[in-house]
């Protein structure tokens, strides 16, 4: 092929017939960020966990209409101040997560229990859009234009992109031209999880030494949550996303106490409470999704 212009216009000039344009993310111009779509969520899934949790007091539940909301409250209350999550297994979401990095679906898939995922395979979907696609992380992003380091990450991005599609317009394969795409390439990926694993692995994610893209993922799926289903359920889906809290929240104090750690805005007031005795369940001055405030793990550079 002797065209660099028009690279992947047509399939067969391509090198794997199974390759395609990989839909567009973002156009020029547009902010680069995660959004979060919940594709389906257990209907009324209190009442759903709640069925099955009657069961340990001999009691059979065969409609989960049956079910009040007094009963389902007091089993999630159960769950959060003891071990049995099991039932929290009931409950099925799957997202839907465009705009988030391959540096954060390389974290996402740690979540190996109770989880599935299906992510747009770089293999095979050819990203002719890379430069607006690529993620400019925090500490660039908000420099002016012409800061050394915003210059040089844009002229990078902007080269990888260039030789990326030539090279599969001129016939390489995009599973092999695709290890030149920066770690911030954005994608897509649909993510399955039961409550009890998403709850778990908030712990870990809604820390503050949680990847700063981590909180603005989160930012997307509560919300998602709280608006899924009709208005007269979503009660249930209010007393969900209370589970989502640091992991600090279920031990009581900071794990995370090691010279390499990073910095908390919470980990003072959590091991004040540590110290006095004082449970998780009593503390009034720190909300569980501090975390999710801008700068909540980073110091600005200068």
């Amino acid at each position: 092929m002797t065209n660099m212009e028009e690279p992947g216009t047509q399939v067969q000039r391509w090198a794997d017939v199974a390759m395609y344009n990989a839909e567009r993310l973002f156009a020029p111009g547009d902010e680069v960020r995660p959004r979060a779509i919940l594709l389906y969520m257990t209907p009324n899934p209190l009442r759903v966990m709640a069925s099955a949790s009657e069961l340990y007091r001999g009691t059979v539940v065969r409609d989960v209409r049956d079910v009040t909301p007094q009963t389902a409250m007091a089993w999630l209350r159960d769950m959060t101040m003891t071990k049995l999550s099991t039932p929290l297994e009931w409950i099925d979401l799957h997202f839907l997560l465009e705009g988030v990095t391959r540096a954060f679906t390389h974290q996402l898939v740690r979540q190996r229990v109770g989880a599935g995922y299906v992510q747009e395979s770089q293999r095979f979907a050819v990203k002719e859009n890379a430069e607006f696609e690529t993620r400019m992380p925090p500490s660039i992003s908000g420099l002016p234009d012409d800061h050394p380091w915003r210059v040089m990450w844009e002229a990078a991005v902007e080269q990888i992109a260039w030789t990326y599609r030539n090279l599969v317009g001129s016939g390489v394969p995009a599973e092999d031209a695709r290890g030149l795409l920066p770690t911030n390439i954005t994608t897509r990926v649909h993510y399955k999880t039961t409550l009890r694993g998403l709850a778990e692995h908030a712990g870990m994610r809604l820390c503050s030494q949680a990847q700063y893209e981590w909180k603005e993922v989160w930012r997307e799926m509560i919300p998602a949550i709280l608006e899924y289903g009709p208005e007269e359920d979503r009660w249930q889906q209010e007393a969900i996303a209370q589970l989502f809290r640091p992991v600090c929240y279920s031990t009581g104090k900071c794990e995370f106490l090691a010279a390499t750690d990073r910095a908390c805005r919470i980990r003072e007031r959590v091991m004040r409470h540590h110290a006095a005795g004082e449970s998780p369940q009593d503390w009034d001055d720190i909300h569980p999704h501090e975390a999710l405030l801008e700068g909540a793990a980073r110091v600005r550079p200068i």
